[in-house]
């Protein structure tokens, strides 16, 4: 994670930042990374996609039977896309280096948890666009 990483990103039409929070959970809560091998594996598994997909990873916390992540993706993308490629791509990588995880049908369970992250708090944003529109008061001195 480089400093650039927390600027806004400047891309050919836009501007922007898309932050989030996303929580993934291995399928049926199973205690998959409860060992550090497990636990290497799947967080080489989740950098080698990020890296692959131009996804800013800041941050992960990988749990027994869930993973914490604090991601930017590309305008492009979706959330929906993100977390399918993040899910798809790690257990891929985790399934193929892990002999004994091949006999589950599936590493993560069908859902994510997700929230937008910003730099500002909400109240900030409304009270901006509220006052936006209101003519400048002079300065009396």
């Amino acid at each position: 994670m480089t400093s650039r990483s927390f600027e806004i990103k400047r891309f050919r039409h836009n501007v922007g930042q898309n932050w989030y929070h996303v929580v993934i959970t291995t399928k049926y809560r199973y205690p998959v990374f409860a060992q550090d091998h497990q636990r290497k594996l799947v967080i080489k598994g989740i950098k080698l996609v990020c890296a692959k997909h131009n996804i800013d990873l800041f941050t992960m916390e990988v749990r027994p039977d869930y993973v914490h992540l604090f991601v930017s993706c590309p305008p492009d993308r979706t959330v929906r896309k993100l977390v399918q490629l993040i899910k798809g791509g790690s257990s891929y990588y985790v399934r193929s280096n892990h002999t004994f995880l091949r006999k589950y049908k599936a590493l993560w369970s069908r859902g994510c948890m997700y929230r937008s992250v910003g730099n500002v708090s909400a109240k900030i944003v409304k009270r901006y666009i509220e006052f936006s529109n209101k003519p400048k008061q002079k300065k009396l001195f």
